[in-house]
């Protein structure tokens, strides 16, 4: 098989998990925005709520993933970004807390380099309540769980403002221009707008 079908494979083996786990990245925006996968992907992405890191970790574990790296922390030695990989097959998670009577996704440090300078951190990004509550969504024949266009909208163009990931790509550009004006039309600037504070 070549790797998009590899992909696609594993696609409907993570969708078929109980309980399913939510994407968030390419895989997510392109269920929302089209429907069907318009472009090769790099990776998988999971977003979840810590309570749920053990219960993915095994199924990731089950998928034939092992060996997570930390690539970020939400605290000292609390991991909010993890990597992990099967062969060429990448799985990225990204861990949220429930803080403060709200979601936060929390960088504290990240374990790479923008060029020669490391990452800026030490902030938390607020995101909305409707995260995890996004109804399911067809990606060509495969049911997946996704984040919510806002959720995906909103983490992005917080760590974007900080620079934390580098420059957003013009296919980041374009699909989150593609989430506001197709699925965000009625959100308020202010709902639209960086959601983040320093810790």
């Amino acid at each position: 098989m070549t790797l998009a079908q590899r992909h696609f494979v594993m696609l409907r083996r993570m969708a078929s998990l109980d309980p399913a786990p939510c994407f968030m990245g390419g895989y997510a925006e392109d269920a929302l925005l089209a429907g069907s996968v318009t472009r090769p992907h790099g990776d998988f992405d999971w977003l979840l709520p810590r309570s749920e890191l053990e219960l993915r970790q095994a199924q990731a574990e089950r998928l034939g993933f092992s060996g997570f790296d930390t690539w970020g922390e939400a605290a000292p030695g609390v991991p909010f970004y993890l990597f992990t990989q099967t062969g060429d097959l990448k799985l990225e998670i990204g861990i949220a807390d429930e803080e403060d009577g709200a979601l936060w996704v929390k960088i504290h440090r990240l374990f790479f380099q923008i060029g020669d300078q490391e990452p800026p951190a030490g902030y938390r990004v607020r995101m909305p309540d409707d995260t995890f509550d996004h109804p399911p969504v067809d990606i060509d024949d495969v049911t997946i769980r996704v984040a919510s266009p806002l959720a995906l909208y909103r983490l992005r163009v917080s760590i974007a403002s900080q620079g934390s990931f580098g420059e957003l790509s013009d296919r980041q550009r374009e699909s989150s221009r593609l989430l506001r004006e197709k699925l965000l039309a009625d959100r308020s600037e202010s709902e639209l707008a960086p959601q983040l504070e320093p810790t």
